[in-house]
């Protein structure tokens, strides 16, 4: 069962956080995102390429100024907006990428990253669109949250935590010693999957040859996994994803053992037949 993370309802996240994101910030990171590897080993400057929930665009400009034939699509008014202003020649419009407005085997290439993780009823659809907009023998790649080991053994020493805290914070409470704590309104934020959940799905939405990646920064003083999980791994200097020295340790002493022991995401590659 695909691990559900919920984070606390504000109303119109997307909105806010398109609006406090910085495209030049996003564009810096792009030359050690570890998808950069992934596409020059996959994507043809040849082929007509679909990104599905491109946001502001940051690979949408990106492989566009490189001479990729791309265009994006997104549902969110701000996020197109933004790129639009930024990228006056960038090809995008809005649609939804569980029903896009394209004729079948439109695209040689589809890119999803980081969007189907974000429906609770599932993938499906989603998948199930990036195949039909497909043409045969035409490329999709994948990139969701990765349920990795690292993830699984934090969340397990928390619960640990939880179950021998909880009965003496309802002593304190119940003797009204200390307020009882006001939990936040929560909702579904994504799935994180594991290896084995992720390639199920993109089997039943009908793709072969299907290969798994781990991704994070290939940077040796970024990692998105450790920046993300451990915040006393962050480094002071305020960059996004950097690491203190025991970060930069402990990202050096991860990948000794397995890049699959920490990554924060996984990518699909696989072809529609």
């Amino acid at each position: 069962m695909s691990f559900k993370q919920y984070i606390p309802d504000i109303g119109k996240e997307w909105d806010a956080y398109w609006k406090k994101t910085s495209l030049d910030q996003e564009l810096e990171l792009v030359d050690t995102d570890g998808l950069k590897p992934i596409f020059e080993k996959y994507l043809s400057k040849r082929g007509k390429i679909l990104e599905a929930g491109c946001g502001m665009g940051k690979w949408v400009i990106t492989l566009a100024k490189q001479g990729y034939n791309i265009e994006g699509a997104d549902a969110n008014d701000y996020a197109i907006k933004k790129l639009k202003a930024f990228f006056k020649q960038a090809k995008v419009e809005k649609a939804d990428i569980k029903a896009l407005p394209y004729p079948d085997g439109s695209f040689d290439s589809y890119l999803s990253l980081g969007v189907v993780e974000h429906f609770e009823e599932g993938p499906q659809k989603a998948l199930g669109e990036a195949y039909r907009v497909l043409r045969r023998g035409g490329t999709a790649i994948i990139e969701v949250p990765f349920d990795s080991f690292l993830r699984r053994c934090v969340r397990t020493l928390n619960q640990v935590k939880t179950i021998i805290k909880t009965p003496a914070r309802l002593m304190v409470e119940a003797l009204g010693l200390r307020n009882n704590r006001q939990q936040p309104k929560m909702r579904f934020y994504e799935y994180r999957y594991t290896k084995n959940e992720l390639l199920a799905f993109m089997k039943d939405a009908g793709f072969i040859n299907i290969r798994i990646y781990p991704k994070d920064d290939l940077s040796k003083e970024r990692s998105i996994a450790l920046w993300l999980d451990f915040p006393k791994l962050i480094s002071h200097s305020g960059k996004i994803f950097e690491l203190n020295g025991f970060g930069r340790m402990a990202k050096r002493l991860l990948n000794s053992i397995s890049p699959y022991t920490y990554a924060a995401l996984i990518v699909a590659v696989a072809r529609k037949p």
